[in-house]
């Protein structure tokens, strides 16, 4: 028979873990909205547009993947992931480099694979990635 969590204290546990280790996706993506703005639009298709044409290829993927975050929480679009394909054709970038980029990303733990060459950034790593590669290239 099993016993309940407060036998063991793990309501307690419980409840410090959802204070104080659990992301809230919204107020990730409200505190970084201003900085997100400058650099990226959605159309309400769903479609997302850097506004920016002088980024390196990994800012691009990164804006372009922030973008399909943001339009997925607008209901522009089903989901906030992007495929390899996707990427490519829409970025306009290399297959490689696309692979190389994600790869990298993925290593530095911004960006999850759900499955083989599809992609989400990880929202609780949006401020990392805007401060690491976009460090004063955009205003708040």
């Amino acid at each position: 028979m099993q016993k309940p969590l407060e036998i063991y204290g793990l309501s307690n546990l419980k409840k410090w873990i959802e204070d104080e280790m659990t992301i809230n996706i919204e107020s990730e993506l409200l505190k970084y909205k201003e900085k997100v703005k400058n650099l990226v639009q959605l159309t309400k298709t769903g479609d997302v547009i850097l506004k920016q044409t002088d980024l390196t290829a990994k800012q691009k993927i990164l804006v372009y993947l922030i973008g399909k975050t943001y339009s997925k929480v607008a209901d522009y679009t089903q989901n906030e992931t992007a495929t390899n394909k996707e990427i490519i054709e829409t970025l306009g970038l290399p297959e490689g480099t696309v692979k190389n980029v994600l790869f990298d990303l993925r290593n530095e733990g911004i960006v999850n694979s759900l499955e083989n060459g599809v992609h989400r950034i990880r929202v609780a790593n949006i401020g990392l990635a805007l401060s690491k590669y976009f460090e004063g290239e955009s205003k708040s």
